[in-house]
């Protein structure tokens, strides 16, 4: 499996008024094309500010961030950020709409993509009739109707309660891995990792830099739900917690 991404010696300051403050200090990290890889570590070590390197959110930074070839990027933020007086479709189409794409072949896609992930029913409605899982899926078909390679997930379940965070999870899971796009999520969960990813990525305390990677092999591995049921989910998720907390 080749690479989609690849980081090379990546750095990030940021100055204060007590002088320079190294946020991300010489991490590389190789990102598999396919893959559901997590970035986790102690609040505060720079996972958010790493993402937004990646996404291109922040340009100032040294070392080298190398893409594949041609390919497109997506940001789903913490927040839906979805707009109330849209309509679903309206809301799905925006990125493609601000891209200047959406066009009729564009807005069968994203119909399709509405039918296929059970909101088709709901494409003419307002966003406020639903509820917050289906605002989560949502955002994400919004994420993906520009047809992205690689999306970036910063904290997509935070605002959700604890069950409607484990269903969306499935649900994200199963769009995201039905596409085949490969996925880069920032999370504070160490269950939530460790039930949706093919890798964990465990940062260091600032300035982050990576501290371990954990290649999670589960028996029988299904939807995220169902993982955490898998006997190596309680090892796996004591030695991330373990490992963080050191």
């Amino acid at each position: 499996m080749s690479n989609i991404l690849s980081i090379s010696n990546l750095s990030k300051c940021y100055n204060s008024l007590n002088g320079e403050i190294v946020a991300v200090s010489n991490l590389s990290l190789d990102v598999k094309e396919g893959e559901f890889l997590s970035i986790i570590g102690s609040s505060g070590c720079g996972k958010s500010t790493l993402l937004n390197i990646l996404s291109g959110l922040d340009s100032d930074y040294s070392g080298k961030i190398r893409f594949k070839d041609s390919v497109k990027t997506s940001y789903m933020l913490q927040e839906d950020t979805l707009f109330p007086w849209l309509t679903v479709l309206e809301n799905a189409s925006l990125g493609l709409k601000i891209q200047k794409k959406f066009t009729k072949e564009n807005e069968m896609y994203v119909r399709s993509l509405l039918n296929k992930y059970g909101l088709g029913n709901f494409t003419n409605k307002k966003i406020s009739s639903l509820s917050g899982g289906m605002r989560q899926r949502v955002a994400l078909i919004r994420t993906i109707a520009t047809k992205p390679d690689l999306i970036f997930l910063d904290e997509p379940f935070s605002a959700l309660d604890y069950q409607t965070r484990l269903k969306v999870s499935d649900d994200i899971y199963k769009i995201i891995k039905n596409e085949g796009i490969t996925a880069i999520m920032v999370t504070h969960d160490v269950g939530e990792a460790v039930s949706v990813s093919d890798r964990v990525v465990v940062l260091s305390k600032r300035p982050a830099s990576i501290k371990s990677v954990y290649e999670i092999s589960l028996t029988n591995k299904s939807t995220p739900i169902e993982n955490r049921k898998t006997p190596e989910f309680a090892i796996y998720y004591d030695k991330l917690w373990r490992d963080i907390d050191e």
